[in-house]
């Protein structure tokens, strides 16, 4: 009697499955975006920024897995624009890098991206029109898994990370070309004679300077502010008990994160948009433009600061979840900038190049030493010391196909009870430092803006105070290894680079003086990057996802972004399955923008005719241009200098009336080819109205000698040579002794010592003896 009821059932079912098999029409996700430039004020005066949609940073983007985004952006500014849709797989022609994949949008112009949603997790879009992003072009994209989120969470955030100055972003890079010690000073990085002994490592100073090494840094500018979605500090509402997802976003232009929970450890359970195993985390580093999704549970009793303390130390953002008695976060110690790990031997006191000076010469890289991933010659803690095998049994697939596996009930379960336990109890509360950037600008004590100021200093990626990014801890949660008879192509890319001139390489070459890395369709691609400079270098490849080859082996982590340490390896491998030409860059900005970036270019694939004219212009060479002037009571002296990576061309003067009969004045005028940081070739003229008038050709050579002695040899038409040594010693920050000594075969000796005190970022106290014109004292105007 139960039989007939069973038939529309079946049919049901039948009916069911019939309509599962037919295609399921994507939805279309329309947004409108308008950029604008807008006056904004951060610190308490008022800057130019640009804004999406009124804010900054702008809107976040949601999607779902499937879902096709048409995107209409509306340049409303004047100037060019674009929009680089960070993490995302799409086609070559919707990655929004201007003269690569795209013409720029031009002002008052719209361009409409559109592009199937083949993923899901935590990405960013900003722009990629030379320095806009620091300017705060930039925003979040959440894209919802097809299947539902993996891991349960009460609420759920996005925080946009950044960094802020009110200077204007090409002044900024001025300001790194030039060599200047200004930022170093400004958030209490500098480095002296008297810093280092004050901290018993003289012998850490002296041993760097001869080693040629300039001052170790781990950031590049002074930011007035660093901010979580737009503000030095927010408040998001949550429950005690609650579990809270945190989708972090490094948007910062120059600056790593060390992020850190008041309330208890934070749970990792996705970078750069890929599920990993969860793994917990008190304190770790993120590298610009990465993400990493968190899971936090609030403790009651308060409101619980998460913290972004900036890597160099001057200055954090504060978001406080919760309410009542706010509890902030401990606080992360400085790093000690003077500790020196290199080697001192006479091979390298005596090398003739930079890579053979830091142990790390060309013909060894191109002989394999350094593809083991992890420190060169350090033990630092966070880096891999054992080789591993690279690929593996099984190829993980990415188009179109969700990367989240089934529901792991045994890692839900045990991350549940975690979530559970009892809160912590509070922590002690530290005080609070002051949240700015640029907070020793004006402070005028001796050793105020030198590092050894810090009482509390700790020695980065060594100390676990200061760990690096997590990277040999993060575990996809399934094998990401490629099959084993599948072809490689293993490429070795070394990471150069010179602070003082701020010029960035791949290969020892920028961008404008590359071809391509090309790649074939079908290949496994392995980069085997080797640090050979004292930055952080978080490099970034466009159209792919890449697995960071760690201790994880076949379940190494799959990301796009992977910060390269300090002197250090890190290897990468790809399934070069996107055909296009893709940008690969570090994602330091004022970095790629100084030559640190490649194109990867798939054989084969051939540009639209379009963008094929305008593509030369992706690897224009910019110029830049600055001066000094030294006004002193006996004598006047300074330079003008324009340059782009390779050429520099000077005219220097100087003119003395002190002590002699009449005012005597020479000048010269050079054109410099930059080989590298000790090396340079030079040729020009030089006009003199001393005892011996007249007009001479000159050429010679710069040579940078060890405890950085800047050496210049030249030969005249005349017949005649000169040799001149020359050594700048910091005794404080802002104060430094320096002295130059020069014999010309036409007139002799010629000899000046003197001392400048840096006041502000374009002027400083000076004074100096010359021994044709005795002592004088003024100023030394820079611009």
């Amino acid at each position: 009697m139960a039989l007939p009821g069973i038939f529309p059932t079946v049919g049901g079912l039948i009916l069911f499955v019939l309509l599962s098999s037919l295609p399921i029409r994507a939805a279309i996700v329309e947004y409108d975006l308008t950029i604008t430039r807008e006056e904004i004020n951060i610190t308490g005066k008022p800057a130019w920024g640009m804004a999406i949609n009124g804010s900054i940073p702008g809107p976040v983007l949601r999607f779902k897995e499937g879902d096709t985004a048409r995107i209409h952006v509306h340049n409303r500014m004047q100037e060019d624009s674009s929009i680089h849709w960070h993490g995302i797989l799409v086609p070559p022609n919707m990655d929004g890098v201007p003269y690569l994949s795209f013409p720029p949008i031009e002002p008052g112009a719209t361009w409409t991206y559109e592009f199937p949603i083949r993923q899901a997790g935590t990405y960013w879009y900003h722009s990629h029109t030379r320095l806009q992003e620091q300017s705060g072009h930039k925003g979040g994209i959440v894209i919802e898994p097809r299947g539902g989120e993996r891991h349960r969470a009460d609420r759920d955030y996005v925080l946009v990370l950044s960094d802020w100055t009110d200077e204007k972003p090409h002044e900024v890079l001025r300001t790194l070309k030039r060599d200047s010690d200004w930022y170093e000073i400004a958030r209490g990085s500098g480095q002296s004679l008297l810093g280092a002994a004050r901290l018993g490592m003289v012998g850490d100073y002296v041993k760097r300077e001869l080693l040629r090494m300039p001052a170790m840094d781990i950031s590049d500018v002074a930011y007035d502010n660093f901010l979580a979605n737009g503000r030095p500090e927010i408040s998001l509402p949550a429950a005690p008990g609650e579990i809270v997802r945190l989708r972090i976003i490094n948007g910062g232009t120059a600056s790593f994160f060390y992020l850190e929970f008041a309330g208890g450890p934070m749970t990792i359970i996705s970078a750069d948009g890929q599920d990993v195993e969860p793994v917990k985390e008190k304190r770790f580093l993120i590298a610009i433009s990465e993400t990493y999704d968190v899971l936090i549970r609030v403790p009651p009793g308060g409101a619980y600061e998460l913290r972004a303390t900036a890597h160099d130390g001057s200055g954090y953002a504060s978001v406080w979840i919760g309410t009542g008695e706010r509890r902030p976060a401990p606080n992360v110690p400085r790093p000690n900038l003077y500790r020196v790990m290199e080697k001192v031997t006479l091979k390298k006191v005596f090398a003739l190049t930079p890579q053979g000076a830091m142990g790390m010469p060309d013909r060894a890289v191109k002989a394999g030493k350094f593809d083991r991933p992890g420190m060169m010659e350090m033990d630092m803690p966070g880096h891999i010391h054992e080789k591993h095998e690279m690929g593996g049994p099984a190829k993980h697939e990415m188009e179109g196909k969700k990367h989240m596996p089934d529901h792991p009930g045994t890692h839900m379960k045990k991350e549940h009870e975690e979530h559970e336990k009892p809160a912590p109890e509070p922590l002690p509360q530290e005080a609070m430092p002051p949240r700015g950037g640029k907070r020793f600008a004006y402070n005028f004590r001796p050793l105020a803006t030198d590092v050894s100021a810090s009482k509390d200093l700790a020695e980065d990626g060594m100390d676990p105070r200061r760990p690096w990014g997590p990277y040999e801890r993060l575990r996809a949660t399934r094998p990401t290894a490629f099959p084993k008879d599948q072809p490689v192509r293993e490429i070795r890319l070394t990471l150069d680079g010179d602070m003082d001139r701020f010029v960035w390489f791949i290969n020892n070459k920028p961008l404008s003086e590359t071809d391509v890395i090309r790649i074939k369709q079908g290949e496994v691609v392995r980069f085997i990057m080797i640090n050979r400079t004292m930055m952080h270098h978080p490099m970034h490849l466009h159209g792919h996802f890449f697995r960071v080859v760690n201790e994880q082996g076949d379940y190494s982590p799959l990301k796009h972004v992977v910060d390269v340490a300090p002197m250090s390896t890190t290897v990468i491998e790809f399934d070069a399955n996107e055909f296009g030409d893709w940008f690969f860059h570090c994602h330091v900005l004022y970095h790629m923008e100084s030559g640190m970036a490649r194109v990867v270019h798939y054989e084969g694939y051939t540009l639209d005719p379009q963008l094929e004219q305008v593509r030369p212009k992706l690897y224009h060479d910019h110029w830049f241009a600055w001066g000094q002037v030294d006004a002193i009571s006996n004598m006047t002296q300074g330079f003008l200098i324009a340059s782009n990576t390779r050429n520099i061309f000077t005219a220097s003067w100087e003119v003395g009336w002190q002590k002699v009969d009449s005012p005597e004045w020479e000048a010269t005028f050079t054109w410099d080819r930059y080989v590298n940081r000790f090396f340079t070739l030079f040729a020009g003229a030089n006009l003199v109205r001393l005892e011996d008038k007249g007009t001479r050709g000159v050429f010679g050579f710069r040579y940078l000698l060890p405890f950085l002695i800047e050496s210049r040899v030249w030969v005249d038409t005349d017949g005649g040579a000169r040799f001149n040594l020359g050594k700048k010693l910091h005794l404080t920050p802002r104060l430094a002794l320096y002295a130059n000594g020069e014999y010309d075969t036409h007139k002799q000796w010629d000899l000046r010592v003197g001392m400048a005190y840096l006041i502000t970022k374009n002027l400083s106290l000076i004074g100096q003896w010359q021994h044709d014109y005795g002592w004088g004292g003024g100023l030394r105007i820079r611009f």
